[in-house]
């Protein structure tokens, strides 16, 4: 029997992008102040969130596309023309914030940060999204956008990537081998440079020369994970046991000190456990309008926070909140940039992406094949 088919808005998907970048900040925040956030493993991992939106947009393209490459109705302009309304708008935005701030920050003689990060000939790397295929000696400007180049890459791949899965007649084995490849790429990252000495050992350089490739396990996952699920469901009353004991996993792994390759098998078993719950239709609280909205302008958020990062933490400096100030004026100051964050995001989502990705869809472009059947919500077409 056929199992029953995923509904075309994944809601509970859409809220957990919003908690991938809330783990990326957390991330990214954790050594401020001097709260000790980094002594928290489940923070000290949250790099890992970018890793787990790499295989949600796999697995999210899959969705949407998969069905029309198996039936050979895939359009690759119209594919990509939707892939540039969906990540470019923001991209562009947040660089422009990024060199505004600079020039600003530079104008007045307040430092930004290493003059290195912002070098001019860098930017028509980060404006053709080429930026981490090793077009550049580190990352720079808007820092996070290493990972919108990365996905760029995927894109461009996609067509190969849902073939390769296709044509795998076991969709288990597929599975298994792509989630052996994440584990196995992750242990080959960490002893790269040893063979490879240009990519070298920090990880803002290596995220710069090989970005590109260390995209792939984990889209391949993406689209391999949707490929096995529309076929095998899980029972109703398991997905949120599969949700659970997933998320157990993660923590598990980061709290014990684990090998961090492991988390892939949580990552995965998250996924597909919330694509269950949707299937169904048992989303709970990840399907509430809020939640949603929340994950929807998740990309915003992830784009925008490095500017406000720097904004905000210059600001508390003037107004000597430091290090030295109470535990609890820090961990207001801490909660005060994740609001703000927040809010920013919602009004870029609703006044630049949403907007400009409409406008740029709109557009009429040549087809060379057409267009698949299943459109994309506006919350799920990252």
């Amino acid at each position: 029997m056929a199992a029953l088919p995923y509904p075309q808005d994944l809601k509970s998907l859409t809220s957990l992008r919003f908690l991938a970048a809330f783990w990326v900040l957390l991330y990214h925040f954790k050594d401020h102040l001097g709260l000790g956030l980094g002594r928290i493993g489940l923070v000290a991992d949250g790099y890992l969130g970018v890793d787990l939106f790499f295989t949600l947009s796999g697995f999210i393209l899959a969705h949407v596309y998969l069905e029309a490459v198996s039936a050979g109705r895939f359009g690759y302009v119209g594919f990509l023309k939707n892939r540039i309304a969906r990540v470019y708008p923001m991209h562009l935005a947040a660089l422009v914030a990024m060199v505004l701030l600079y020039a600003g920050a530079t104008a007045l003689g307040a430092g930004v940060g290493s003059p290195e990060a912002f070098k001019l000939s860098d930017l028509p790397a980060h404006l053709l999204m080429i930026h981490a295929w090793g077009a550049t000696p580190a990352v720079g400007w808007n820092f996070p956008s290493w990972s919108i180049s990365a996905e760029w890459a995927a894109y461009l791949m996609f067509p190969l990537v849902a073939a390769l899965v296709l044509n795998t007649k076991r969709a288990g084995l597929m599975l298994g081998v792509a989630l052996a490849l994440c584990a196995a790429s992750f242990a080959a990252l960490s002893n790269l440079h040893q063979v490879l000495p240009w990519v070298g050992r920090d990880f803002s350089q290596m995220t710069a020369q090989i970005g590109a490739l260390r995209i792939m396990p984990s889209f391949l996952l993406g689209v391999a994970l949707y490929n096995f699920g529309r076929t095998h469901a899980a029972r109703a009353e398991r997905a949120w046991p599969i949700v659970y004991l997933s998320t157990i996993w993660v923590v598990a792994v980061a709290t014990l000190n684990l090998w961090e390759g492991l988390t892939w098998f949580g990552l995965a078993g998250l996924i597909y456990g919330l694509a269950e719950t949707s299937r169904h239709q048992r989303d709970g609280a990840f399907a509430g309008k809020a939640f949603v909205f929340l994950g929807a302008s998740s990309y915003a958020l992830y784009m925008i926070h490095l500017p406000i990062d720097i904004v905000w933490f210059h600001a508390l400096e003037r107004f000597g909140i430091t290090e030295t100030s109470s535990t609890a004026l820090r961990l207001g100051a801490l909660a005060g940039v994740f609001v703000v964050c927040v809010a920013a995001a919602a009004i870029a989502y609703l006044w630049i992406e949403e907007p400009a990705r409409n406008w740029i869809r709109k557009l009429d472009l040549p087809k060379l094949m057409p267009s698949p059947a299943r459109q994309p919500s506006s919350a799920q077409s990252r």
